[in-house]
């Protein structure tokens, strides 16, 4: 049996991190080029943490550890931090009528109602890419979209697909009592799925 792998210490990123801000922190208030190159040097290893964490399951939309690509913010949707005042974001929620969204008439969830979530993480391993892009190609047709298929380039982009299709999100369950209430996903490459880390690991790798 092969010995676990041992993810990157997030600590030691951590203090690192801590390290070279408390160090550039007087040049971030210069305005010449020493300023960006303290910039640089506080992404670069704030890169470095967001990268050991995400090696322990972490990061990304749930904690916001991570940065989003600039081309993906648009598609991104409202939350309580885009708004100066918690009570704009509230009004909302509950359907009040801001200058630029006043077309949302009613509230969005209703007042009462048993709050529920589901989090979890499901790793896999593509030994087929060729099969397994085929596969999902074949089933693009269930997204109802003919320019879906287009997307699909790789494996990983076929697992985002496959995840859509199939994950609990693209289920209605309205007529049953059950109306959505919101809900995030994150696919990716990781250097370890669950199974490479021992089982102390992976009780801290969920959701990430």
């Amino acid at each position: 049996m092969s010995e676990s792998i041992e993810p990157a210490s997030a600590a030691e990123a951590a203090r690192e991190l801590a390290r070279v801000l408390l160090e550039q922190a007087d040049a971030l208030d210069l305005h010449d080029l020493r300023a960006t190159g303290a910039i640089e040097n506080v992404r670069v290893q704030a890169r470095a943490l967001a990268d050991a964490v995400h090696e322990r399951g972490w990061g990304d939309i749930f904690l916001g550890i991570d940065s989003y690509d600039p081309d993906e913010l648009d598609d991104l949707p409202l939350g309580p931090d885009d708004f100066d005042d918690p009570a704009d974001y509230r009004e909302i929620v509950e359907g009040g009528s801001l200058d630029d969204l006043e077309e949302l008439g009613e509230p969005l969830l209703p007042e009462d109602g048993v709050r529920l979530s589901y989090q979890a993480r499901y790793d896999y391993v593509v030994t087929d890419p060729e099969a397994f892009v085929q596969y999902v190609r074949s089933r693009a047709d269930e997204a109802q979209n003919d320019e879906v298929i287009d997307d699909i380039e790789d494996a990983q982009s076929a697992f985002e697909l496959l995840c859509y299709l199939d994950g609990l999100g693209s289920k209605e369950y309205e007529s049953f009592g059950l109306i959505p209430g919101g809900g995030e996903e994150s696919h990716k490459v990781v250097e370890f799925s669950l199974w490479d880390l021992d089982p102390t690991r992976r009780d801290d790798t969920y959701p990430y």
